[in-house]
C-alpha cells in the first residue's frame, strides 16, 4: 500500500471560486461612509473564530455598532452566504478520479449551509469532508491534517493535496503530505496521472 495515492482537495477556489469583493462591496454600501469595512470585519471575524466553529450571527451586532452597519440579520447573512461559482473542470475531474478522494477546508456554517443548498454537485464526489468549523481547527495547523489521515486510514505520505493558498500547502508538506499550490484542473490532473492515480 505504499504506492497508494489518497487525493485532497480545497473548496475555495478550487471545487469554488469565492468572489469576496462581492460580499464587501454589499458590506460598504449599507455602512458609514469611510467606515473600515473589510479590516473591521475580518478582524472581527477571526477573534470570534468563525472558522472554527464561532457564531457567525455575533458578527452583526458589532459591526452595526463599529461601522454603522444598517443590513438586517437576514440581508447580512444572505450577502456572507451569496459569493461562490462553481469551478465545472474541477468537480469533473474528482467525480472521475477513482475512489476515496476527501476534502479539506477552512469555512463556515453559512457557507455550508449555502453550498449544500446550492452547490452540492462540489460536495457530493467526495468519500469524506474535514471542514475547520466542525473540527475546531484551520489550516495551515498540522492537527486538521491528521484530522483527514483519521477519516481516509491513511498515513501521511499517502495524501496528495491540492489548495490556492501557499502557506496551507506548505503546512501539509510539514504534516508530511505532498502537496501543490493549485493553478487549474490541469495540474490536478497531470499530477495525479504522473502518481498513478
Amino acid at each position: 500500500m505504499a504506492d497508494r495515492v489518497i487525493p485532497v482537495f480545497d473548496l475555495g477556489e478550487v471545487l469554488l471560486f469565492v468572489h469576496e469583493d462581492r460580499f464587501l462591496e454589499k458590506l460598504a454600501a449599507r455602512c458609514r461612509p469611510g467606515a473600515p469595512v473589510e479590516e473591521s470585519f475580518w478582524g472581527h471575524y477571526r477573534r470570534l473564530g468563525v472558522a472554527r466553529g464561532g457564531d457567525f450571527g455575533a458578527l452583526h451586532p458589532i459591526l452595526a455598532e463599529e461601522i454603522g452597519l444598517e443590513m438586517t440579520p437576514e440581508e447580512f447573512l444572505l450577502a456572507w452566504q451569496d459569493m461562490f461559482s462553481p469551478n465545472p473542470p474541477m468537480i469533473a475531474l474528482v467525480n472521475q478520479l477513482p475512489r476515496p478522494r476527501y476534502l479539506l477546508s477552512n469555512t463556515n456554517e453559512p457557507h455550508i449551509a449555502w453550498i449544500r443548498r446550492h452547490y452540492s454537485e462540489a460536495l457530493e464526489p467526495f468519500d469524506g469532508l474535514v471542514l475547520s468549523h466542525e473540527v475546531g481547527v484551520e489550516k495551515p495547523q498540522v492537527e486538521i491534517y491528521r484530522a483527514v489521515e483519521r477519516l481516509s486510514g491513511g498515513p501521511p505520505e499517502q495524501h496528495v493535496f491540492f489548495d490556492d493558498r501557499e502557506d496551507n500547502v506548505e503546512g501539509a508538506r510539514a504534516a508530511g503530505w505532498r502537496a501543490w499550490t493549485f493553478t487549474g484542473a490541469e495540474q490536478c490532473r497531470a499530477v495525479l496521472e504522473e502518481l498513478g492515480r
